[in-house]
């Protein structure tokens, strides 16, 4: 029996809750400025607050009379007042209002949450930290964090979603780690670990949690200003008010953080300003990221369901059921469990492999079936080669090694890599040796061929932004990164072992060969080869894939075509404004045509009759418009049939609201669901398991959210599409996918165009 991390208000269907209507004063004010006006409520008055949009009113958790508020900022200012009139809000009554009275639950019970107890928020207010750790080692810090949100789902009421995780953070401050009054070897020592902790594959210099004292807040380490103090920065300019120094702020705004003269200061980097803003070092502490952390805190954020459900009940112990109020309807003391009829049990699709050859569907859900059915991809593929290879597929891989490696471990990994792609692809596969001293040396050689090919790039990890400066430099190549390291540690635990030692010698071999087998999946997925695709047909022909990078300067669209076999095409282009989420209309209509064109170009195309869309995030009406336009455009050019179906999703794999799922079973024993296992929360709204027991050792199952938007769409064969496209998993056969392939490839290509703008700013 399926089990969530959601609880339900009381009485289900028959809440209701009657609210304050404010009035807004403002003419025509954006959704942003109505958002911070809510905020307010919350900070100022202690009351959650939520805008609605129908009667362009605000409606206030309370009876009592409210007092006037007014927000401002640079540009503007937004007034409201007390109307002195009620409304009652039923989740009976329309979508409308269950919706609003799930906003209003929400941010209410942040307020009573964070209250009760003592947590503090970082950004989000979504978002609760604890005040202290509950573990540390090695000068990390573990504190534990909640994420509370509140969502309607139809037949039931409004449920309360409480998940936990773990976030780390260095006991050091920034002024800790850039000491100099210690000895010249010590502060070497402190300022390597610090650039050790900061090292980031997003390419930023560090997250940095700023404490306030009452607030927390997230930041960028930008640099730290040596000889500088808070009382030398000169003059500051915060909210339009000027400060003859840092420390002058400090002592008018927050004399409660007794800021000293000769306090350091170092600067960092806040979202929505432009420029780095000096603050005081001793009030910012690094966040540490999971490749970065000492060994014995290196699985304490990984949850197993029965742990995570005990952590989210003792949570509820300790706020109580009543958020809401005295006399005001409480909290089931119990998750809730989705009824049968809302629950989707998907099989995974039977896969097609090359010579005829398929893997079937697993006959029923059993945990080991589908274990099996996963164990048994890799080998087949091996035997048969992939399902198809480009014709013109490009066959010299070249391989950029420095000249540090060995002869034998250069000549190990470009002949076990070299074999594997030849056996996958049944094409010659000729290896080309570019060694190198520099890494200019090698962007030089390669820069010198007339056509950029596939590489594999061997190079030193000692420095974090060399992975950013390969990107760049071979922006045009194709290219299968691997560090020295990595190298050498797979290939040293091989050398090191004692030819008489059998036992221990067959573990280094498998360890090498799967490492190089990798390896080269990775590399066929570049060169455009299919390893295997579907034997019966899905509900759609084609999937898109529309998703916007981590700072929103470029965005990329997938196109995976399913028939006759799976082949996609990806591309990744430049937003008109950086900061928004959302994409113009124009440019993606133009964007979508063209890749359309692109499939229509193939030999073997055949007109589309049906097309899932899939945007991570969460649309506009400008991308939705766009969409319906390009559908159009595309009957009229014959690339889509006439009355194809265009079905649009989101698709929200961070999902903002974190419902998670596990399975309740007798004696209340609980386990880690079994994959492709969904729930409905309404007839568009669907949370899917797209990772599970079979293959995932670690942690609780992280679904993701489907929400419909086209009209008459049919959720469960949405749900069946995204599952089969996550079985797609060429880079890791054996290890369910979470995303569907189509969202994987723009997840991968945004990063890499990320490191390359990073590499370019730097």
């Amino acid at each position: 029996m399926i089990e969530t991390n959601i609880r339900v208000i009381k009485p289900g269907t028959k809440l209701y809750l009657w609210t304050r209507r404010v009035e807004i004063m403002t003419q025509d004010p954006s959704a942003e400025m109505l958002e911070k006006v809510c905020n307010q409520f919350a900070s100022q008055q202690g009351l959650g607050a939520v805008y609605c949009p129908e009667q362009k009113q605000i409606l206030v958790l309370t009876q009592g009379n409210i007092a006037p508020l007014t927000v401002s900022e640079e540009n503007w200012i937004v007034e409201v007042r007390d109307s002195r009139k009620k409304r009652c809000l039923q989740f009976s009554h329309s979508e409308n209002d269950a919706q609003l009275l799930a906003q209003l639950i929400e941010r209410h019970a942040l307020i009573e949450i964070k209250n009760r107890l003592s947590l503090r928020t970082v950004n989000s207010p979504r978002i609760l930290y604890k005040d202290e750790p509950f573990q540390n080692a090695e000068g990390i810090n573990a504190y534990r964090r909640f994420e509370i949100s509140a969502l309607p789902i139809e037949g039931i009421g409004v449920g309360v979603v409480v998940d936990v995780g773990v976030a780390f953070f260095t006991q050091w401050t920034v002024e800790d780690f850039f000491r100099n009054d210690l000895p010249r070897h010590e502060q070497e020592r402190r300022q390597k670990r610090f650039e050790s902790l900061s090292e980031r594959q997003s390419g930023q210099k560090g997250t940095l949690r700023y404490d306030s004292g009452k607030y927390l807040s997230s930041c960028y380490f930008d640099r730290f200003s040596h000889g500088r103090t808070c009382a030398t920065t000169g003059k500051r300019i915060v909210k339009g008010e000027v400060y003859d120094s840092l420390l002058e702020y400090y002592r008018q705004k927050q004399s409660h953080l007794k800021i000293d003269a000769d306090d350091c200061v170092a600067m960092v980097s806040f979202k929505g300003i432009d420029q780095p803003q000096p603050v005081a070092a001793k009030l910012l502490h690094l966040r540490v990221m999971n490749n970065s952390l000492p060994r014995p805190l290196k699985q304490i954020d990984k949850l197993a369901p029965k742990e995570r459900a005990r952590l989210i009940s003792c949570f509820w112990k300790d706020s109580g059921s009543d958020l809401l109020g005295c006399g005001k309807p409480p909290v089931a003391q119990h998750f809730w469990f989705p009824e049968k009829k809302r629950v989707i049990k998907l099989l995974p699709p039977t896969l097609q492999f090359s010579d005829g050859v398929t893997l079937p569907a697993p006959q029923k859900r059993d945990y080991r079936k589908f274990q099996e059915h996963y164990r048994q991809r890799f080998p087949l593929l091996h035997k048969v080669g992939c399902l198809n290879t480009p014709p013109l597929m490009e066959r010299i891989i070249h391989f950029a090694i420095p000249t540090k490696i060995t002869q034998e471990v250069r000549g190990s990994l470009i002949r076990d890599l070299t074999g594997h792609l030849s056996r996958l692809t049944k094409k010659t596969i000729t290896p080309k040796l570019v060694p190198y001293k520099t890494l200019d040396e090698a962007f030089l050689e390669l820069k010198g061929y007339n056509k950029p090919g596939m590489v594999v790039f061997v190079f030193d990890d000692e420095a974090p932004e060399t992975y950013y400066k390969v990107a760049y430099e071979l922006s045009n190549w194709r290219v299968k990164r691997i560090t020295s390291r990595e190298l050498e540690n797979k290939f040293g635990r091989l050398e090191s072992v004692s030819n008489h030692d059998s036992s221990q010698l067959s573990k280094a071999e498998r360890e090498w060969k799967s490492f190089t087998e990798m390896s080269a999946l990775d590399v066929l997925q570049q060169m455009d080869c299919v390893p295997w695709g579907f034997k019966d047909e899905l509900p759609y022909d084609a999937h898109l894939a529309i998703d916007v990078g981590r700072d929103k300067r470029y965005f990329a669209l997938s196109l995976l075509i399913l028939q006759p076999f799976p082949h996609i095409y990806t591309v990744v282009k430049p937003k008109t404004d950086a900061k928004k989420e959302t994409i113009n209309g124009t440019v993606l209509n133009e964007n979508i045509i063209e890749l359309f064109n692109k499939v229509a170009q193939q030999n073997d195309f055949q007109p589309i009759r049906s097309v899932l869309v899939l945007r991570d995030g969460r649309k506009s009406g400008n991308e939705l418009k766009a969409i319906k336009t390009t559908q159009e455009e595309l009957i009229t050019t014959g690339i889509l049939v006439a009355g194809a179906v265009v079905d649009i999703v989101d698709f929200h794999k961070s999902s903002l609201k974190k419902p998670r799922l596990w399975e309740k079973m007798q004696r209340n024993r609980v386990e880690q669901i079994l994959e492709g296992e969904a729930f409905f929360l309404n007839n568009r709204a669907v949370v899917l398991a797209t990772t599970g027991a079979p293959t995932l050792n670690q942690g609780t199952a992280a679904p993701v959210m489907l929400v419909g938007q086209s009209e008459d769409i049919d959720m469960v064969q949405v749900t069946k599409a995204v599952y089969a496209s996550t079985h797609l998993n060429f880079s890791s056969p054996s290890v369910a996918q979470r995303l569907p392939l189509e969202l994987k490839r723009t997840d991968d290509e945004l990063k890499n165009r990320d490191s390359q703008e990073i590499r370019r700013i730097q």
